[in-house]
């Protein structure tokens, strides 16, 4: 138990630390009319290429009810971040 403490009180500082550094992106400003038709429009290309790429791959096909909502989002946040959003978690 001592060993486990000692390493705590040597690692907490070193978290704490390396906590204050992280600079979260700036949020896109969300209100404006250009975000809102760039959102709409990588829905929607994200949707397609989302089911394109579900039914192209055996495994996910099976899951389709669970994997493309998942692969939905993820090519929607990567068309945002080609348009130069950045994503918050």
């Amino acid at each position: 138990m001592p060993r486990q403490l000692h390493r705590c009180l040597l690692i907490g500082p070193l978290l704490a630390v390396a906590a204050c550094g992280y600079a979260p992106p700036n949020p896109a400003d969300t209100a404006k009319p250009t975000y809102q038709s760039d959102l709409a429009a990588c829905q929607t290309s994200g949707d397609k290429e989302a089911h394109r790429l579900v039914m192209s791959r055996g495994g996910l096909f099976l899951t389709y009810p669970i994997s493309l909502p998942i692969e939905e989002t993820r090519q929607t946040r990567k068309c945002m971040a080609g348009k130069g959003y950045a994503a918050s978690q």
